[in-house]
């Protein structure tokens, strides 16, 4: 009897196709990935979706996670300031974006009717705009907003496209006379954003989920550029009461914590 179980057992795994045996192995891969992704161990995940993407390239799922763990990995490597002054670059940490960047325009080609693949975009375009200069950057500058917009379009209630776009029209706002001339000279006039433009979809972020660590970090940039000391100060104290969801948010709760301490300093002082 055992025998006879035994035989059946072989007959039926030796006639499994062998597109079943490799759907499964990718799915394994996934899954030991989103394990070390909830950890935060955003290097050993992305071993794993690359073991996937060997079996599945085309999967949408695979190249999904892959785009935003090599972006993860990047921005590890980079780091995240409250002052962008101190903000510097590092030669490995692009070759993580320039990875995120080829893989978000694969998804975005493959698969161009979703979200996610125009965020990954806008998102993989900000940090390569990092290690640009001049015309590159600005032309980086402007497909990062029409992507994020695409993004919002496709999907209103997308978060993360809101809170790449406050940030990108922080960044235009920020820039200097002669350099929001140049840039405009290089789109016919088209890139635009104010600090007010900032706000406004940054709120819209909060409004659609007010828990989220980096959105009151980004909108207490916002505030500090807007001169609006006690609004910083109510964000950086939310950013500090919120519980850690993302990979960045450890290193967001520090740069909040001495950003916050420092003002409220000033401000005593100020009092006294």
């Amino acid at each position: 009897m055992l025998q006879v179980l035994l035989v059946s057992i072989c007959v039926v795994l030796l006639g499994f196709p062998a597109e079943y045996l490799k759907a499964q192995d990718y799915i394994d891969f996934i899954k030991k990935g989103d394990e070390y992704y909830r950890e935060f161990n955003s290097f050993r995940a992305l071993k794993e979706y690359e073991k996937a993407y060997k079996i599945a390239p085309d999967n949408y799922e695979v190249l999904l996670r892959l785009t935003r763990v090599y972006n993860d990995v990047g921005e590890d490597i980079q780091g995240i300031w409250f002052d962008d002054k101190k903000k510097v670059t590092t030669e490995v940490a692009k070759k993580y974006f320039e990875k995120a960047t080829w893989f978000a325009s694969l998804l975005h080609n493959r698969f161009p009717d979703k979200a996610e693949p125009y965020f990954l975009l806008a998102l993989s375009y900000g940090h390569l705009a990092l290690f640009k200069g001049g015309r590159e950057k600005v032309k980086l500058a402007k497909d990062i907003e029409q992507n994020c917009l695409k993004a919002i379009e496709l999907d209103p209630s997308f978060i993360p496209a809101y809170i790449a776009l406050g940030v990108y029209y922080r960044e235009v706002a920020g820039l200097n006379w002669f350099l929001k001339s140049f840039a405009k000279s290089l789109t016919n006039g088209s890139l635009n954003g104010t600090y007010r433009d900032s706000e406004r979809v940054l709120l819209k972020a909060l409004e659609l989920n007010p828990n989220i660590i980096r959105t009151h970090f980004e909108l207490a940039k916002t505030y500090k550029a807007l001169g609006k000391e006690d609004k910083v100060i109510y964000h950086l104290r939310r950013v500090l009461e919120l519980p850690v969801v993302d990979h960045q948010d450890k290193v967001i709760k520090s740069e909040a914590g001495s950003n916050l301490n420092r003002l409220l300093a000033k401000k005593y002082k100020r009092v006294e």
